[in-house]
């Protein structure tokens, strides 16, 4: 999978030091990943949830969520495309509860797509 805008990545490694290993693991295994649909990632990351169409991960034991829009890949002439993982948002526990408590529009508006 390509990851798209992997700088909000680094920001969030270099923001939320407890959590940067854990952050390096999952770009290394998500850039090798050829995800066709939701069920072929959560055969990688079990705890993945689908909200509102976006994936949120879970970082560090659940005290960080990583938010992003996955584009799988697809078969085209043969061929297995890449995908591509869209890094909306990484934020705290407690930020992504306030997140939840807003409306569907008001989720997709504090994403950074």
């Amino acid at each position: 999978m390509h990851i798209v805008t992997i700088k909000r990545l680094s920001e969030a490694a270099s923001a939320h030091r407890e959590a940067a290993r854990e952050i390096g693991s999952w770009i290394k295994i998500v850039k090798s990943a050829r995800w066709r649909n939701f069920n072929e990632q959560r055969g990688t990351f079990p705890d993945g949830d689908d909200v509102d169409g976006f994936v949120v991960f879970n970082i560090r034991h659940n005290r960080f969520r990583l938010i992003a829009a996955v584009h799988y890949a697809k078969a085209i002439a043969g061929r297995l495309t890449l995908g591509h993982v869209y890094i909306g948002a990484f934020m705290t526990h407690r930020e992504y509860d306030r997140w939840c408590s807003l409306s569907a529009n008001k989720r997709a508006e504090w994403l950074q797509f």
